[in-house]
């Protein structure tokens, strides 16, 4: 009964952000170093989910995304389903093998896959291994996400600060240069390059939506 009502609140935010994006000017910025037809491991921040997903829909014909097994998780993989992602359920740490393993093979059979590297319980701008792992093992690069709103909501109480654009707002989304994760590194080594390029490209985003202001 409990899943029930999370997804009935997955239907509702569903067409909310349809109704909200169908009045938003969305930007999408894609970096020249992607290759056309090539997919990825895209990540960003926890808060600037519904941003990176708009950005990312069409990215790749097949695409995949990692939500928590949680009731938050069950609220949002409604609708990133209807938007037409693979939803993949569980944890991107360590001890979630299973999902991460799933997410190898989707995206060794083509699919881009998106993930907060925070999530999905923070602590937030954290970066956590499990999407660097995915990138190692499918062999394919890391790519960091920015998005930037002219207004939104944002849920302070939440761990996140959670980002909700606002009808009519302005939204920059910048899909980054790739960063290659060699099968013999450490990882430990790529948390913080990571992290930074996450808060530069978030920046990035927000500049360019203050100059077109």
């Amino acid at each position: 009964m409990e899943n029930n009502k999370y997804k009935r609140y997955g239907l509702i935010l569903y067409y909310l952000l349809k109704i909200i994006s169908k009045t938003m000017k969305i930007e999408i910025i894609k970096s020249p170093k992607l290759v056309e037809g090539e997919n990825y491991v895209c990540g960003f921040w926890h808060n600037k989910l519904v941003g990176a997903s708009l950005g990312l829909i069409n990215l790749s014909e097949k695409k995949a995304v990692l939500a928590s097994p949680s009731k938050d998780g069950e609220l949002i993989s409604i609708p990133l389903e209807k938007m037409g992602f693979t939803m993949v359920r569980g944890s991107s740490g360590k001890d979630s093998i299973k999902s991460v393993l799933k997410l190898i093979k989707l995206v060794k059979s083509g699919h881009s896959a998106g993930t907060p590297l925070d999530g999905p319980k923070g602590p937030i701008y954290e970066v956590k291994p499990g999407m660097l792992y995915l990138a190692q093992k499918s062999g394919k690069a890391l790519v960091p996400v920015g998005v930037a709103f002219s207004n939104k909501w944002t849920f302070e109480k939440a761990w996140d600060k959670f980002q909700m654009p606002k009808p009519f707002s302005k939204m920059v989304c910048l899909i980054g240069d790739p960063i290659l994760i060699p099968g013999d590194a450490n990882l430990d080594d790529y948390l913080d390059l990571a992290k930074e390029a996450l808060f530069q490209i978030d920046k990035e985003a927000e500049k360019i939506l203050n100059e077109k202001k």
